[in-house]
């Protein structure tokens, strides 16, 4: 093989790890992740509507309204946060806004609540571990996706996960992961999502 159809395939390996870490992005799923837990706990339906927008607020809105400052206006990092500490010091403000949203969910629902907690405190985990080492938020947070998402309805899109194939050669395709980050991510997340929901569900 020719050193350059060695490049062009590299470069077409990256432009598609790209594309799919972009449409994996665990942060633009959030509206659709919010309006799907409403929609599948005990809640009347008025107030789905009067509490989905409050809490994509505090879910959604702020996070990504400060993750694209911090990248467009600020230009404190990457689209990726590549950076750990970086990524520690967005994710750990972000959290405090997620925090309001678990409150406000106590006084919802008893099942909303769990939820929101679980992955409240799995997303928690993964940013602490992160100060230490750099843990796949990638992996986590779309585990989070596919466990809520089979959590809400008895495991009948198991095969979801099977995602986690092609997002974990992406990330390690672009070198911001190796295998062990990567699969650390998924393991804590669906670890501390599954505890919680198992033992208070």
């Amino acid at each position: 093989m020719s050193p350059d159809t060695a490049s062009s395939r590299h470069s077409r390996a990256l432009l598609a790890a790209k594309i799919i870490s972009r449409i994996t992005e665990p942060l633009i799923w959030l509206p659709l992740m919010v309006w799907l837990v409403l929609r599948n706990v005990s809640l009347p339906v008025h107030k789905q509507v009067v509490y989905f927008p409050i809490l994509l607020l505090f879910v959604f809105v702020i996070p990504f309204g400060y993750f694209l400052y911090l990248v467009l206006i600020r230009k404190q990092f990457d689209v990726d946060i590549t950076q750990r500490i970086k990524r520690v010091d967005f994710t750990l403000k972000c959290m405090v806004s997620f925090a309001v949203a678990v409150g406000i969910t106590f006084f919802l629902n008893r099942e909303l609540f769990i939820i929101t907690g679980a992955v409240f405190l799995a997303t928690l985990s993964l940013v602490l571990v992160t100060i230490y080492w750099k843990i796949s938020f990638h992996g986590g947070l779309n585990t989070l996706i596919y466990s809520t998402v089979n959590y809400l309805y008895g495991w009948q899109f198991w095969w979801l996960f099977l995602i986690l194939i092609p997002i974990g050669w992406a990330r390690l395709t672009m070198n911001k992961h190796d295998f062990s980050q990567y699969a650390g991510g998924i393991l804590l997340s669906a670890a501390v999502f599954f505890a919680v929901t198992g033992l208070f569900c």
